[in-house]
């Protein structure tokens, strides 16, 4: 377990020093990168080129297919210069097969673009960099897509986080909102391990939540408001979070369509009691769910299929929503290896506060009637699915997998709400305060793209 003592260590110490990754580019910058030839036809456009990290340093040749080419095309007729948006649509380009057509293909003197002239008169110098970044995942490089961050998640553990602790507690709270390399570290954090911390904040600002999550993006408002107070309420039984009682590990707001991606929340006020009375703590349930997939292969899969029901049925509110608990990005020959399972998990959602009764794994049986093949496979992948739920509980709640810490007064912890599972133990005292606030996944990320390209 993590001790108090370390953290504060950790949080009064930068841990910028040790500067932040170089801005990386897209194609080799090495003076023998270029393309080396290219031929076409009517439906294709062929290119060969070589950079460093090519495999062996040899030509690579890949294929386009021209109807992608004509619809990437930037030139000042297809995209407005000062909006930079599209001036036509895909579908004009289908219903007019010349456009998509070249009518000559040539690589420019300095071997580092091409430019195709295609027979509804637009042309266009396609980069050395564009063909880089769109060849496909034949071959693994830095270069990677723009709806992706360069910085891999590291999915961890206690001793994991005990490892990085000074690179995880990133920055005061001065820093975070002046300075825009701090930020950038800390949102790599984010990015990497699913939370971070911003410390120092100043005593008495009850709006320092508002200022950090609007210094990534806009808050996300929910019907709890734009912020919202976590007190031991006498007066309320809206939510389990306003009592002194133990929450279990959960997410937050699983019942609406659109989960927020991150939870932020401002230690305010939170009064030493003894033992670990009113401790958070967090568990990185990607690293779980690496584990679920480990040591059970079709409970998993029934992970990704068997739906989980969750509510909010308080204060005049309706909100039901149905979701299985893990989600992949597409896959493609890398993310499938193991070793690269940081890459393929998207989402993992749960949360058991909330959660409804399941409507699946229900079969009717009589002896006048039979099960249905569809019932039946129904019962055998909730089974599955039962089964690995209990391996992954059982793994999130072993210490050696949390991180556990009294969280101090004017601190304020930022993690993926859409990653990280929070719990509480239980309190006794009533003034313990926190102030939190939402920030939609979609401003994280292009706050995290905007400085990955500026630095």
């Amino acid at each position: 377990m993590l001790c108090q003592r370390m953290l504060f260590k950790s949080i009064a110490r930068r841990c910028y020093t040790a500067g932040l990754p170089k801005r990386g580019r897209l194609s080799s910058p090495e003076s023998d990168a270029r393309i080396l030839k290219t031929f076409f036809s009517k439906d294709s456009t062929t290119i060969t080129f070589i950079t460093s990290d090519t495999p062996n340093h040899e030509p690579f040749t890949v294929t386009f297919n021209n109807l992608f080419l004509r619809d990437s095309c930037k030139s000042g007729r297809s995209v407005d210069p000062a909006s930079g948006q599209k001036l036509f649509t895909t579908g004009q380009l289908v219903l007019n097969p010349a456009s998509t057509v070249p009518e000559m293909v040539r690589i420019t003197p300095d071997s580092k673009n091409v430019e195709i002239s295609w027979k509804d008169g637009d042309s266009y110098k396609y980069s050395l960099d564009f063909f880089y970044e769109f060849k496909g995942s034949t071959f693994v490089t830095n270069s990677l897509r723009k709806s992706s961050s360069k910085h891999r998640p590291v999915l961890w553990d206690e001793d994991t986080l005990k490892k990085n602790m000074g690179e995880l507690v990133s920055t005061s709270f001065a820093e975070f909102l002046s300075d825009e390399k701090i930020l950038y570290q800390a949102l790599v954090n984010l990015q990497r391990y699913g939370l971070t911390f911003v410390s120092n904040i100043d005593k008495g600002d009850h709006d320092a939540v508002k200022k950090i999550c609007e210094r990534i993006g806009p808050i996300r408002s929910t019907f709890y408001g734009e912020t919202f107070d976590v007190k031991n309420s006498t007066h309320t039984t809206s939510n389990i979070a306003y009592s002194n009682l133990a929450l279990p590990f959960h997410q937050d707001l699983l019942y609406l369509e659109n989960v927020p991606g991150f939870q932020l929340l401002h230690s305010i006020h939170n009064p030493y009691e003894e033992g670990d009375a009113g401790t958070s703590l967090f568990v990185d349930a990607f690293h779980a769910a690496r584990f679920v997939r480990e040591q059970d292969a079709e409970g998993y899969e029934a992970m990704q299929h068997v739906p989980v029901n969750y509510h909010y049925m308080k204060d005049g509110y309706r909100f039901y929503q149905s979701r299985p608990m893990v989600e992949h990005y597409d896959i493609n020959e890398s993310n499938t290896m193991m070793s690269n399972y940081e890459s393929l998990i998207k989402n993992v959602m749960y949360s058991p506060p909330f959660q409804s009764e399941f409507t699946t794994g229900i079969y009717e049986k009589s002896p006048e009637t039979q099960t249905s093949p569809g019932k039946l496979t129904e019962r055998f992948l909730f089974r599955d699915f039962t089964h690995a739920l209990g391996i992954f509980d059982s793994h999130i709640n072993q210490p050696e997998n949390q991180f556990k810490l009294k969280l101090p007064e004017n601190t304020c912890v930022i993690f993926n709400n859409r990653r990280i599972l929070h719990a509480r133990t239980a309190f006794t005292g009533s003034s313990r305060w926190f102030r939190g606030c939402y920030l939609d996944r979609d401003s994280f990320k292009s706050k995290l793209k905007f400085l990955e390209e500026k630095y």
